[in-house]
């Protein structure tokens, strides 16, 4: 059994993040405990777990300043470094929305001492990797952080702080750490940890109709909306085209209008939020699997996402989206990649995909192989294990 993992999460479980309670799972197949703190609770619900602690139910009080002290005459040298990295971050603290009450950090300690945690984890470089960096020098640890997307493109809080405080720094593709090089004067090494997948169970039934599944939230940057009008324009060639939109988010009501307004209604299915189970079912039984991914106004933009791996495995053809790391998923044959915000394009790859069952086949079996060599879950939770435990 590997020395236990204190994991710092700003929230769990998260249907958006599957990956990281999947990647907690195949840390303890591996043989690490993994103790979790996270600042709130995620959108799925969790079963009493003692290994599991959030912030948000210890509430705000005197009490808390007993642990304060308590930290600060058993190890006073430790509990003034970590106020003095609570003043570097401050403006991460808080007592409103995401913001991170401090004050509750001892308490914290507490659990993850009380687990002997020997390491601390952080995904995102949120309110999490805010924990990680306080909770460490009070617990005389090391941390490490994963960097994803949103938290290095457009959401970033007192990301030039953590990249340096950081004893450990992860990215979870090439493109990341080359924007990070080119645009943040990162000069660190920085690991390189894919989110992974797991190959699907041979008995993993298909839910099969859709000619086209598109998978995520209904948010600017997944170009949803690109998707659409390339539905329009297939349908003239393709009668009876099927198309499944998986996810929900602030754009359906937009996005059932241009639905209607194009006259789409017996073509284009909103399913809403399933259970992850049935998004991979759903997947595995489409045509094609597509993602016309762009980057956001403000610059968000999805790195690596998940599920086009998930359909990789799963033997099913991509088109996506040539930005960000889609091509370093897809590209050398492995799926067909498209301008961002073309539909024409996006309807000429999704006509060669529907229409040519050789090419179907010949682009799945090189997606499929790629995966299984370059993105499952046991592999990369294996190359973190690495890192996090001994460093880069």
């Amino acid at each position: 059994m590997s020395r236990p993992v204190g994991y710092l999460l700003d929230r769990y479980l998260q249907t958006s993040q599957t990956f990281v309670s999947n990647e907690i799972d195949e840390m303890r197949a591996q043989g690490v405990e993994v103790v979790v703190v996270a600042l709130r609770r995620g959108d799925r619900d969790l079963e009493g777990d003692h290994r599991v602690l959030f912030l948000e139910d210890i509430p705000l009080g005197r009490r808390l300043w007993l642990d304060h002290w308590r930290w600060l005459r058993r190890h006073p040298i430790r509990y003034l470094r970590f106020l003095w990295r609570v003043v570097q971050l401050r403006k991460d603290m808080g007592t409103r929305g995401e913001l991170l009450a401090w004050q509750r950090l001892p308490r914290a300690a507490d659990h993850l001492a009380r687990h002997d945690a020997q390491e601390l984890h952080a995904h995102f470089a949120w309110w999490g990797a805010t924990a990680a960096a306080c909770l460490a020098p009070l617990l005389g640890l090391r941390w490490s952080m994963v960097l994803h997307a949103k938290d290095i493109f457009s959401k970033q809080r007192c990301l030039p702080q953590k990249l340096r405080m950081a004893d450990v720094l992860i990215t979870v593709c090439d493109y990341n750490l080359r924007w990070m090089r080119e645009n943040l004067g990162l000069r660190r090494p920085v690991g390189l940890v894919v989110c992974g997948v797991r190959p699907p169970d041979p008995a993993e039934s298909r839910i099969t109709g859709p000619d086209v599944v598109v998978v995520g939230r209904l948010i600017e940057k997944k170009g949803v909306d690109v998707l659409i009008d390339a539905a329009a324009l297939l349908r003239r060639s393709h009668p009876g085209l099927r198309v499944d939109i998986i996810g929900e988010g602030p754009l359906l009501a937009p996005l059932e209008e241009q639905v209607a307004r194009l006259g789409l209604s017996d073509v284009v299915r909103f399913l809403g939020r399933v259970h992850h189970e049935e998004v991979l079912q759903r997947i595995g039984g489409a045509r094609v699997f597509c993602l016309p991914a762009r980057i956001a106004e403000d610059g968000d933009r999805d790195s690596m996402p998940v599920v086009i791996k998930e359909a990789m495995v799963r033997g099913v053809p991509v088109a996506g989206s040539d930005v960000a790391a889609v091509p370093e998923m897809l590209g050398e044959g492995c799926g067909l990649l498209v301008p961002a915000d073309d539909a024409p394009a996006l309807a000429a790859a999704l006509a060669l995909l529907l229409d040519d069952e050789d090419l179907r086949a010949s682009l799945s079996e090189r997606a499929r192989e790629r995966a299984l060599a370059r993105f499952t879950l046991s592999g990369e939770v294996a190359r973190l294990k690495e890192l996090i435990l001994d460093g880069p």
